[in-house]
C-alpha cells in the first residue's frame, strides 16, 4: 500500500506527497497539464522547446553554466520530459538535500529567464534532435503511426515539431505559452521518499504559493472516426522493414484498460507472447516484435511494432493479423490468461520500487483519477477479467475500419498490404 497524502494549494496547485523512511533518497516531481495536444497548429513543438528552456537559465542561475553547476553540485539525477499531454521535471537526490533540490526546481518553474541567445542556440540543437529522429526508421515510423491514427488532432503531430514550426517560434512566443499554461490549475507536485527533518508541504507552500492559478489549458478533443489512409508508407534503402500496425482504443481512464493491457501482455508483452513467438521464434521473421499502448484524457492507441526481414514484412503481416483473429475468434486459455495477469502484477509491483516512479505514479493518479488507486486496488481489477472478456475486446478493435500500417523500408507493396488488413490475404 501506497502512503500518500494530498493537499490543493491556494492557487490550485495540487500537492501530493508519499515518505518513505526506508530509502535515502527523495524525488520531486512538477507535472504540468500541457503538451503537444495543446499547441496551435503553426507552433507545433513549443511544448517541448519550453521544456528544454527551463535548463537554460533562471533568475538565481541566470547562466546555463550557473544552472548546471547548481543541478551536478546536488550529486542528482534530473531531467524533463515532454508528451501529448504533460511536460515533467524533477530532481531525485539524496533526502539531505532536499531543500537544496526544492530551491533550484522552484526556480526553474518559476523564474525561468528564457534568453533570446538560448533559444537561438537550442533551436538548432532541437532539429538536430528532429534530424537524428527522422534518421533512425525505428524511430520515425512510430511517428507516421501517430499521424495515421489521429488524423487531423493535434494527437497526430510530431511532439518535436518540425523546422517550419520551429523557425516560427519566438521569444514572446515561448513567454506567452509558458504565462498562460504554467500555472496553479494546471500543475501537479508530488514528492516521494525520506522526509528526514523537513516539512515537505511547510516548504513547497513557501516557494510555490507566489504562483498565479490561472485557468486550466484547454485541448480539442479528438473525434472518433474511421482511419484515412489504411497504409502509409516511406520508402527507404535500408536493409530492415520497421512496421507499426495501430487500431484505435478507448480512453485511459476506461473500465476495459485492465483487459487492454491484458490483451497486449498476451499478444506482444514478452519472449512467451504469441506474436514474439510465432514472428522471432518459429519463423525468425524479426528481431524485434511486440505490443503496446499509447493511453490519452480521451483515446488510445493499440500497436504492435516490428524490425522485419524487408523481404518477409507480407508474410509477417498475416501472422499478425492471423494472430488478431485467432483471439477474436476464440477466448485464451485460463493457463495463458493467467500468466499474462502474473505479468502485469510483477511489473506493476517493478514499476514502484523507486521514490521516483512512485511519485510519477502520483502525479499520474492525481491527474487521470478522481482518487490515487492503491496497487492493491489495481491487481483485484487485473484478476477480475475473464477469458470472454479478452475475445470480446479482440473483436471490437481489431477491425479494420479502425486499423492502420506504418511502414519504413525498401520495395513496399501498399495494394497487396492493404489487402492483408482487410482480411484478403490470397486476392
Amino acid at each position: 500500500m501506497i502512503n500518500y497524502k494530498q493537499k490543493t494549494l491556494s492557487n490550485g496547485i495540487r500537492l501530493v506527497t508519499c515518505p518513505i523512511k526506508s530509502t535515502e533518497a527523495v524525488a520531486i516531481l512538477i507535472s504540468v497539464g500541457v503538451g503537444g495536444r495543446f499547441e496551435p497548429k503553426d507552433k507545433v513543438g513549443i511544448s517541448h522547446f519550453l521544456e528544454h528552456l527551463f535548463f537554460k537559465g533562471t533568475k538565481k542561475h541566470p547562466s546555463v553554466h550557473d544552472l548546471s553547476c547548481a543541478l551536478d553540485n546536488l550529486g542528482a539525477d534530473y531531467n524533463a520530459y515532454t508528451s501529448e499531454e504533460t511536460t515533467d521535471f524533477y530532481i531525485q537526490s539524496s533526502a539531505d538535500v532536499f531543500q537544496n533540490s526544492l530551491d533550484i526546481l522552484s526556480e526553474m518553474y518559476l523564474n525561468p529567464l528564457f534568453p533570446e541567445k538560448e533559444i537561438a542556440k537550442e533551436r538548432a540543437v532541437i532539429v538536430e534532435e528532429a534530424n537524428m529522429r527522422r534518421d533512425i526508421p525505428q524511430l520515425h515510423v512510430q511517428v507516421l503511426a501517430q499521424k495515421q491514427m489521429f488524423p487531423d488532432s493535434p494527437l497526430g503531430e510530431d511532439l518535436i515539431g518540425t523546422p517550419e514550426t520551429l523557425q516560427s517560434i519566438s521569444r514572446p512566443d515561448i513567454s506567452n505559452y509558458f504565462n498562460k499554461n504554467y500555472n496553479g490549475t494546471s500543475t501537479i507536485i508530488a514528492v516521494c521518499g525520506n522526509p528526514k527533518k523537513f516539512n515537505w508541504e511547510k516548504e513547497v507552500e513557501k516557494r510555490f504559493t507566489s504562483k498565479d492559478q490561472g485557468i486550466k489549458p484547454e485541448n480539442e478533443m479528438f473525434s472518433d472516426s474511421n482511419i484515412k489512409d489504411s497504409i502509409v508508407a516511406q520508402e527507404r534503402k535500408i536493409d530492415q522493414s520497421h512496421l507499426v500496425l495501430s487500431t484505435r482504443l478507448f480512453s485511459k481512464t476506461d473500465p476495459r484498460r485492465y483487459q487492454a493491457s491484458i490483451l497486449q501482455t498476451i499478444l506482444g508483452g514478452g519472449m512467451s507472447s504469441r506474436l514474439f513467438s510465432e514472428i522471432r521464434e518459429k519463423r525468425s521473421l524479426a528481431y524485434y516484435v511486440n505490443a503496446g499502448i499509447n493511453w490519452y484524457e480521451d483515446t488510445g492507441s493499440f500497436v504492435v511494432s516490428a524490425g522485419v526481414n524487408s523481404g518477409k514484412v507480407e508474410e509477417a503481416l498475416k501472422v499478425t493479423m492471423s494472430e488478431f483473429k485467432k483471439i477474436s475468434q476464440k477466448p485464451p486459455s485460463t493457463k495463458e490468461l493467467e500468466r499474462a495477469k502474473n505479468q502485469l502484477k510483477g511489473k506493476l509491483a517493478l514499476s514502484l520500487e523507486g521514490s521516483f516512479e512512485i511519485a510519477s505514479y502520483l502525479a499520474e493518479e492525481t491527474r487521470y483519477e478522481n482518487e490515487i488507486r492503491q496497487p492493491e486496488d489495481i491487481v483485484k481489477e487485473i484478476g477480475k477479467t475473464k477469458p470472454q472478456d479478452i475475445q470480446n475486446l479482440a473483436r471490437e478493435i481489431f477491425n479494420s475500419d479502425k486499423m492502420g500500417l506504418a511502414i519504413i523500408g525498401p520495395q513496399i507493396n501498399n495494394a497487396k498490404l492493404k489487402q492483408i488488413i482487410n482480411g484478403r490475404q490470397d486476392g
